[in-house]
């Protein structure tokens, strides 16, 4: 079951690749496959040559690795179905990413070769105009409410008996949907969209950018604080905890793709009669055209030069560690797979020595002093466990979780592996055994004597 849900969660991440990678052929901003063209370069028979070739490879990369995403759907493994599933975002980033950068390489060759360049080739535009447009916000109140109602989860944990885990958890909720709120004020503090010396198009340009990041972040702050309170109220209910988690995801990468591709149409239109000779021409600054790095430029932020999202300056310390982190966080994606997988592979084991208890798995978990064991009591099924914070497999269950009448538990067990031991000791409740039955029923019985 949780490997299915983990699959179909990354299904949308080949569309959304796919379908952006085949929007980079249209023109937006003298734009395309990363590179900038006079008008009528777009249409001369050799740019449609090399883009007709683009979206060929492209279909020729991808549509494999769409077939590899139908095993994970039949592998019992959660570990090994998200080793699987990170080395396979890895393949479609890296290989949609080579087909890009070896078109726009060719795409540059021709470019060269034609002498398609602006007059303001290595000059820098800058429409001291656009920076005194009225700045149309969208007003706080608007973002107010969810960010209230992502905060009652945290507040009632936090002055409650919840237990830190649950004050963490629901302020992780409450920190993202105020996060969003601020992620919407960044667009006010980047530069214009100049293209030209058009300033009626620069406005429009910046109009539709702030617009559509606008429309994003608030929504995407509606959803997370909704998500916040029902994640909160339904926390006993496995089932439907799922069905708003795979819900938010679908919904957050939806709303992602119609937004970004909202942007680029408007991007397109607006740009598509502009015929002039003097336009913005950044190529030498766009490493594969997909990494900014500008010396001149004072920003660490910049708007991505088509759709609506944003890139760091690598030229700038802060960019290079942003980027630096950011690349190594995905290259990491198939070692935590394997690490999940190593868990699930790893029993837990009970080790009773004179005066202590000790429940490892992948290292000593808990460590109870016999002599402070309050009761002990042997049970063959587990109550509803619901996870707070740690590991919830379908073959481990480890952390801190909520158990039922037992209440919140510190748990180390194999639910798959019975009998498990319900111990009071300290004020805490621990649920324990050890993967062979054996040792589980021997450590009962020589505590209890």
């Amino acid at each position: 079951m949780f490997t299915i849900i983990l699959a179909v969660c990354f299904v949308p991440v080949w569309f959304a690749l796919y379908i952006f990678m085949r929007n980079m052929v249209k023109p937006k901003k003298n734009i395309v496959i990363g590179v900038t063209l006079p008008h009528n370069a777009q249409s001369d028979a050799e740019t449609l040559a090399i883009c007709a070739s683009f979206k060929q490879w492209l279909s020729i990369v991808m549509m494999p690795l769409l077939i590899l995403m139908i095993p994970p759907f039949f592998i019992e493994s959660m570990g090994a179905s998200m080793t699987w599933l990170m080395t396979w975002c890895l393949l479609v980033i890296a290989g949609s990413t080579a087909v890009f950068a070896r078109h726009r390489h060719r795409l540059i060759l021709l470019k060269r070769e034609k002498n398609w360049y602006s007059a303001a080739t290595g000059r820098a535009l800058v429409d001291i105009k656009a920076a005194a447009l009225p700045q149309n916000k969208i007003k706080g109140i608007w973002f107010l409410p969810p960010v209230i109602v992502s905060m009652i989860p945290f507040v009632y944990s936090f002055f409650s008996s919840s237990g830190f885990d649950m004050v963490l958890n629901s302020g992780v909720f409450a920190g993202l949907t105020l996060t969003f709120w601020l992620f919407y004020h960044v667009i006010f503090r980047l530069r214009s969209e100049v293209v030209n010396e058009n300033l009626s198009l620069t406005a429009a340009l910046t109009r539709v950018r702030r617009y559509n990041w606008g429309k994003f972040w608030l929504i995407a702050t509606w959803i997370n604080g909704a998500l916040a309170l029902c994640t909160w109220l339904l926390a006993d209910n496995v089932t439907a905890y799922l069905f708003f988690i795979i819900g938010y995801t679908v919904i957050f990468i939806l709303l992602a793709l119609h937004t970004e591709l909202n942007a680029r149409i408007a991007q397109q239109k607006l740009t598509s009669s502009d015929t002039g000779n003097l336009y913005l021409d950044e190529d030498d600054y766009w490493f594969w055209g997909m990494f900014y790095h500008n010396p001149n430029d004072s920003h660490l932020m910049v708007n991505d030069r088509i759709g609506m999202s944003m890139s760091v300056n690598l030229a700038r310390p802060a960019g290079k560690v942003i980027m630096g982190f950011a690349a190594l966080c995905i290259v990491a994606l198939p070692f935590f797979g394997i690490w999940l997988w190593s868990e699930e592979l790893t029993p837990t084991r009970l080790i009773l020595s004179e005066t202590t208890l000790i429940a490892r798995h992948t290292g000593n978990r808990y460590t109870i002093q016999v002599g402070e064991i309050e009761s002990i009591e042997l049970i063959e099924e587990l109550p509803s466990m619901v996870r707070v914070a740690g590991t919830g497999l379908d073959n481990l269950l480890k952390g801190n979780f909520r158990a039922g009448p037992l209440g919140p538990s510190r748990v180390n067990l194999q639910p798959g592996d019975p009998p498990f031991l319900v111990i009071q000791s300290g004020g805490n409740t621990y649920l324990l055994n050890d993967a062979d039955s054996s040792v589980t029923r021997d450590v009962y019985s020589r505590i209890r004597r």
